[in-house]
């Protein structure tokens, strides 16, 4: 799993490499388009998933 703010150096290249993406859309790049797999707007919510991806393998 990857997590990041950038859309394109973290979610992109994350995808790229065959991961899953967490998006941290802290509001700096309104109107941009994504293809993260979630989308939260602080590292509190990302941990809470990454946790639940824990529980599931």
């Amino acid at each position: 799993m990857d997590v990041g703010d950038n859309p394109v150096a973290d979610i992109e290249m994350g995808q790229a490499a065959g991961s899953r993406t967490i998006w941290i859309d802290r509001g700096t790049r309104p109107g941009r388009d994504h293809s993260a797999h979630h989308v939260v707007t602080d590292v509190i919510q990302a941990t809470e998933i990454l946790h639940q991806d824990d529980a599931l393998i």
